[in-house]
């Protein structure tokens, strides 16, 4: 199914994503701030990014603005999730075909129609 790279600095929320996701098929890898996402992807290819918004250090968006302006990166499937409302007003100009915006706390079932709608 593929591999997902799940970033959150919650550790409960990257084990919940990272159970629901194995349970499903992807192999799952796991990072807790956006400094170490940025280096992890440098490393190794995801096919799909599930990305905290709200983390210490680089956050989610501008994570997100660096994978899209890496020519290597810039189609990774991403699916941003946070537990603030108003972080979705913060936005990039746009989410495209390949983003999808969360919410936390999310069901199991949203979390794998949200990784599947990026990859389909």
């Amino acid at each position: 199914m593929g591999t997902v790279l799940v970033v959150d600095d919650e550790p409960d929320v990257r084990l919940i994503a990272r159970m629901v996701l194995q349970a499903d098929g992807f192999e799952v890898d796991e990072v807790s701030t956006g400094e170490a996402a940025l280096e992890a992807l440098d490393r190794q290819r995801a096919d799909v990014l599930l990305l905290d918004i709200r983390m210490p250090g680089i956050g989610g968006w501008e994570v997100l603005n660096r994978v899209r302006s890496d020519p290597a990166l810039a189609g990774l499937p991403v699916v941003v999730f946070t537990a603030d409302l108003g972080a979705s007003s913060e936005a990039p100009e746009h989410l495209d075909a390949s983003q999808v915006l969360l919410t936390k706390p999310f069901r199991a079932d949203d979390l794998l129609a949200a990784v599947r709608a990026v990859t389909a």
